[in-house]
């Protein structure tokens, strides 16, 4: 009988690419040294207007996702942090292998590819990778991602 991977519940499967941008931005801005991020700043970096982004957040914490705290900014939860965690790893092991593939970095294609890989393909990458730590910018890679179930 031939034994198969694979993911028992996919996070991707049930949150949208526009949440994952969201989740991810608040990550980026936790590795700046900002344990709440200013709506200004997520606007900024994803283009959209402040009221949008308030808006997101809202229906983001509803889901406990974050923690919206009103004009003030937003904080990430402990599970929109895995799936932030899951985005920024599969970015920059997307990145290192561009890199070592001698393809110039386009972050546009990244940006496309991160939300489509899953945890065995990031798996198997990572370890074709050599197990790197930093991605090409010299930022941490994450770890693995412990909440995510892999049965056999």
């Amino acid at each position: 009988m031939e034994s198969r991977t694979r993911l028992s519940k996919q996070t991707s499967d049930i949150i949208s690419e526009n949440v994952e941008e969201y989740l991810e931005a608040l990550w980026i801005s936790e590795e700046e040294g900002n344990p709440i991020t200013k709506i200004d700043w997520v606007a900024k970096r994803l283009h959209i207007k402040p009221p949008s982004v308030v808006e997101m957040f809202k229906k983001l914490a509803k889901q406990g996702l974050v923690k919206y705290y009103p004009y003030r900014g937003v904080q990430l939860l402990e599970a929109g942090r895995t799936i932030a965690q899951r985005v920024i790893r599969n970015h920059r092991l997307i990145e290192l292998l561009m890199k070592t593939l001698n393809i110039e970095i386009d972050e546009n294609l990244v940006c496309g590819i991160e939300h489509h890989v899953n945890e065995v393909f990031a798996k198997a990458l990572y370890t074709f990778l050599g197990s790197p730590k930093k991605c090409p910018h010299g930022k941490d890679i994450p770890e693995r991602i412990v909440s995510e179930e892999v049965i056999s």
